[in-house]
């Protein structure tokens, strides 16, 4: 038996692959852990409140046998823009006229909007339809995709 991300391996259960990945670029340090065993998909993701203000982790574990798809999606989210650009716009207009601090945070929180909306999403689709997964840093996406495959692979020969 081996420790993985605070699970315990079952009997006769290998460790096939792990990944590591943001899913945010402002919140770095906060990491989404999935690992892929010959039995089950594992792991843990980051809660956050908006995307911005962490908020503990939600855990994963799914037998392989139930997981009808796995895929990597990526989506273009037009209102992160728009907001983004807003507060981008406003805060240099702020850090001119008021307050260079004031408008330094607005200019970082519209820098986050448009940053942030190009994503990824690593999604996994039980056989009852059920989704889980979670967003990932559009740069992340090769390495997600080839999770993805894996696992893919993976349950087409149980």
């Amino acid at each position: 038996q081996g420790r993985l991300m605070n699970t315990t391996l079952g009997k006769d259960e290998v460790l096939i692959k792990e990944v590591t990945f943001g899913p945010n670029l402002f919140l770095f340090w906060l990491k989404a852990h999935y690992a892929l065993t010959s039995k089950r998909l594992t792991g843990q993701r980051p809660n956050t409140i908006a995307g911005l203000i962490p908020l503990g982790k939600a855990s994963v574990s799914q037998p392989l046998r139930t997981i009808a798809s796995v895929a990597c999606v990526t989506k273009f989210w037009f209102k992160r823009l728009l907001a983004g650009l807003f507060f981008l716009v406003i805060g240099v207009g702020v850090m001119m006229e008021a307050s260079f601090l004031g408008g330094l945070v607005l200019v970082l929180i519209g820098l986050g909007g448009v940053l942030n909306c190009y994503t990824a999403y690593f999604n996994v689709t039980n056989n009852a339809g059920q989704e889980l997964g979670c967003e990932v840093i559009i740069t992340a996406q090769a390495e997600v995709e080839a999770f993805a495959n894996e696992m893919n692979q993976v349950i087409s020969e149980l």
